[in-house]
């Protein structure tokens, strides 16, 4: 179904206010938007919610081009997600009498039951992207994809696009931006929607005040200018100009734990080296971690400990993983402590590694390096490029969070300490760690990366 198709049945912008909904200037020149597949990234206020949950209750006194009652879906991370869109065109439905025509009008996302099937054949349910399942059915006409920012590309390519292939389905895809790489639904449709040779997509970004209602003063109303002097200047730009940044959100923007996360186990062919990142309140982190001939790292194993001293630490380790402890090649440590890494040399009667200082964002760049999925070509599919770092996905669960989400760049100037170039230094114990190794590992001088190879040969 087509939206230019819908038009010759049903005005919208009429249906509107005849239903008492007055859409301002940015929304509708989206509205009236004849693309096939739309996406939005909006600042926060922006009105996406109503004007998701208006462009899919239209729908529901359209046939498709089948002559057929339409069916939809609204879309989002969690099931949750979906509940304000629904909650917009349940609402109007009921008003308009709807609810006493139909079999099927729940609204109780509790239970899961956010689902409207009318006497005509009309039906629209909620749908969550975290448990993928649910994402294959039937042929379906039209999908709101919520909170777009925080879905992902794959979910869209792999469920949803071949769900409207048969009716010719559109999609509308709206949210707060979050990261700005192509496993981002939102960026990925966004891009598409800018690039003139796909006439079936369009986009747009959406700033905070261009709603005239919610912020009469424009750029300079008030609550923008308060909200300005609150936030960082990429937050801000992020949560109230719709833009894709670089450092708001996560650090860690390109992890995906369908490519990162692993069953992995011990390579007894494969040197073995730990990475340490010093800790008594905040975590102690040990890394397990192996290097293969091609430079792809595999993280083992993961063991953390509060409110324990060095000696303790090595000690559990000594009694608790003692194949790691005698095949263990070198320690990567944090120079900043000497006396704790003279301490695990003596005890472990390893080595430990130079070249495991240094600036932050320079660790910070070779981990994700290494995160990224490559080839990074459009000629192979996302779900077919592989990255060079892999995590077990059982043993490794508190630095897979962190790096999936806790790791985050500062969002207010209060967070803001001595250099704004740099993340928020708070759940980043496991990233540290994994940098130290990084740096001390990928840069290292002629004679450690002779004695490296050799040591690698003797164990393979």
């Amino acid at each position: 179904m087509a939206i230019a198709e819908v038009a010759t049945v049903l005005d919208k912008v009429t249906y509107f206010r005849e239903t008492g909904y007055e859409p301002h200037e940015a929304q509708l020149v989206a509205h009236r938007s004849l693309a096939r597949h739309r996406a939005m990234s909006n600042g926060r206020r922006w009105g996406k919610t109503l004007f998701g949950g208006k462009e899919g209750e239209v729908t529901a006194f359209v046939k498709n081009f089948l002559g057929e009652s339409q069916r939809g879906w609204i879309v989002g991370p969690n099931y949750i997600d979906c509940e304000k869109e629904f909650r917009v065109l349940f609402n109007s439905l009921k008003t308009l009498g709807v609810d006493q025509v139909s079999s099927k009008f729940l609204s109780n996302v509790d239970n899961g039951n956010m689902h409207i099937t009318t006497k005509w054949g009309w039906d629209v349910q909620c749908r969550s992207a975290a448990h993928p399942e649910t994402l294959v059915g039937e042929g379906l006409d039209w999908v709101l994809l919520v909170e777009a920012g925080r879905l992902t590309r794959t979910m869209f390519t792999q469920y949803i696009r071949p769900s409207l292939s048969d009716k010719r389905g559109w999609s509308l895809a709206t949210g707060v931006p979050e990261i700005a790489t192509d496993r981002s639904l939102l960026y990925w449709a966004y891009t598409r929607g800018q690039d003139e040779t796909r006439p079936q997509w369009q986009s747009w970004k959406m700033p905070s005040w261009t709603n005239p209602v919610v912020f009469p003063g424009g750029r300079e109303d008030e609550e923008i200018l308060d909200a300005r002097d609150d936030l960082t200047e990429d937050e801000f730009d992020r949560q109230y100009g719709g833009e894709f940044v670089e450092r708001a959100g996560r650090v860690m923007k390109e992890w995906d734990d369908d490519k990162h996360l692993r069953a992995l186990k011990y390579n007894p062919n494969l040197p073995l080296y730990m990475a340490v990142d010093y800790g008594y309140t905040n975590p102690f982190v040990v890394l397990w971690i192996q290097v293969d001939e091609h430079g792809v790292v595999y993280v083992i194993d993961e063991r953390r400990y509060r409110m324990r001293d060095t000696n303790d630490v090595v000690e559990d380790l000594m009694a608790t993983q003692p194949q790691f402890c005698e095949k263990l090649v070198a320690i990567y440590p944090d120079p900043a402590e000497p006396d704790d890494t003279l301490t695990m040399v003596k005890k472990l009667r390893k080595p430990a590694r130079l070249n495991t200082g240094g600036e932050l964002k320079t660790r910070l760049q070779i981990i994700r390096q290494k995160l990224k999925c490559v080839p990074d070509v459009d000629a192979v599919p996302y779900e077919e490029r592989q990255p060079f770092i892999y995590f077990d996905r059982r043993r490794c669960s508190d630095i897979a969070w962190e790096m999936r989400e806790g790791y985050r760049w500062p969002e207010h100037k209060s967070d803001v300490r001595n250099d704004t170039e740099n993340p928020m230094d708070k759940d980043n114990h496991g990233p540290e760690a994994l940098g130290r190794f990084c740096k001390g590992y990928f840069e290292v001088t002629g004679r450690e990366r002779k004695a490296r190879q050799r040591t690698a040969k003797v164990r393979r």
